[in-house]
């Protein structure tokens, strides 16, 4: 469970991170609509993700320090794994879609992406069993440049990514009627979303309330 947990924060932060650059390009470059949908798109993900984090990290846990840098290290994996996934949508839009670029790899597109996931699976196992399953600071150490190796291979998928991204920039448009419809809907949704979620976190909050309520007056 730690596993999963550590791997996905990192995965989500990077996201998030990538997310919020790729609005901040997209406004620079003339393109807001497209720019705003994206932003409301990333609201009600990033809402909750944040929201269970702090919850997360509210809860007292006795972990050691070796465990700590294992969560760290296994998150970095996740940050990796986003480096891919993003370099994935963005080079589908540019083979695919626009139809304005090629894979370079050998294998092409989409088998040259095999070659990718044939790297991080096994790293991600690898680092697993280090991690979690030996859980010694031996293969802790072990763990640490199989962790640089995948940052440095996600790096390389970033810059890939980011090279077809301006494409995106480039090429991407909306007729007016629909994005003003995308924006309107999206609003509402996220307006909506708001309203329950404030309502669900008072409720919570009073139920804490009563609780330490009932536990003075015990």
């Amino acid at each position: 469970m730690h596993a999963l947990r550590s791997l996905g924060t990192g995965f989500f932060a990077t996201s998030a991170a990538i997310g919020f650059l790729s609005v901040i390009n997209l406004a620079r470059n003339g393109n807001p609509p497209i720019a705003s949908i994206l932003l409301l798109t990333l609201i009600i993900p990033i809402t909750c993700g944040s929201y269970l984090w702090q919850r997360k990290k509210g809860i007292t846990q006795n972990i050691n320090a070796t465990n700590k840098w294992g969560n760290f290290l296994f998150a970095l994996q996740g940050a990796a794994l986003a480096f891919w996934i993003f370099d994935l949508i963005t080079t589908f839009y540019a083979v695919d879609i626009a139809k304005i670029a090629f894979e370079i790899n050998p294998l092409g597109w989409p088998l040259g992406a095999l070659g990718a996931l044939a790297y991080y699976g096994p790293t991600i196992t690898l680092s697993y069993i280090l991690i979690y399953r030996i859980n010694q600071k031996i293969s802790l150490y072990a763990a640490v440049p199989i962790t640089f190796v995948a940052l440095f291979m996600g790096s390389m998928n970033f810059n890939a990514g980011i090279i077809n991204f301006e494409f995106f920039i480039s090429t991407a448009s909306l007729p007016s009627r629909i994005g003003i419809n995308l924006i309107s809907g999206l609003v509402v949704l996220d307006l909506v979303f708001g309203v329950f979620f404030v309502r669900t976190l008072s409720k919570r909050f009073q139920l804490k309330f009563q609780k330490l309520d009932a536990s003075k007056k015990n």
